[in-house]
C-alpha cells in the first residue's frame, strides 16, 4: 500500500473512531436515561456514565491532537478495557458486547498506526521468510 493510500485510510478509521466516540460521550453528556440503565446492568451506580463522559471526552482530545495521540490511544486502552471486564463479569454475549472494546481498539489503534510513520516503525509488520 502506498503512503498516501496508508495515510487516507489512518485518517478514515481515525474519523470513524472519533465519530463514535463524540456520540458516545454526547448521550453521557446529556445524561440520557438509556446511560444509567445500560451502567446500572451493568453493576455501576446511576450517574457514574456522565464521569466516565468527562473521562473519554478528555482522553477524545488528547488522541486528537497529534502530539499526544499515543498517549490518548493508550489511556482509552484502559477505558475499552474496563468496559470489556464489565461486560464478561455481567456474562454478556461475546462477539457483540464483550468483544466491542476490542474492535474500537483496533479502528483506533489501526488509525493511528497507518497515519503515524513513527509508530510504523516502532511497530513493523514482519513478513515470514520463505
Amino acid at each position: 500500500m502506498s503512503a498516501k493510500a496508508m495515510r487516507w485510510t489512518g485518517w478514515t478509521l481515525t474519523g470513524l473512531f472519533v465519530l463514535f466516540m463524540l456520540m458516545d460521550v454526547a448521550i453521557k453528556w446529556l445524561r440520557l436515561p438509556i446511560v444509567d440503565e445500560s451502567m446500572v446492568a451493568l453493576g455501576f451506580q446511576p450517574g457514574v456514565g456522565f464521569w466516565i463522559g468527562v473521562l473519554e471526552t478528555i482522553l477524545l482530545i488528547l488522541y486528537v491532537v497529534p502530539r499526544t495521540s499515543v498517549l490518548g490511544a493508550i489511556l482509552f486502552m484502559g477505558v475499552l478495557g474496563g468496559a470489556i471486564a464489565a461486560h464478561l463479569r455481567n456474562g454478556d454475549p461475546l462477539f457483540s458486547h464483550d468483544l466491542f472494546g476490542v474492535y474500537l481498539g483496533v479502528v483506533m489503534w489501526g488509525g493511528l498506526w497507518l497515519r503515524d510513520p513513527a509508530l510504523r516503525a516502532l511497530f513493523p509488520l514482519r513478513r515470514t521468510a520463505g
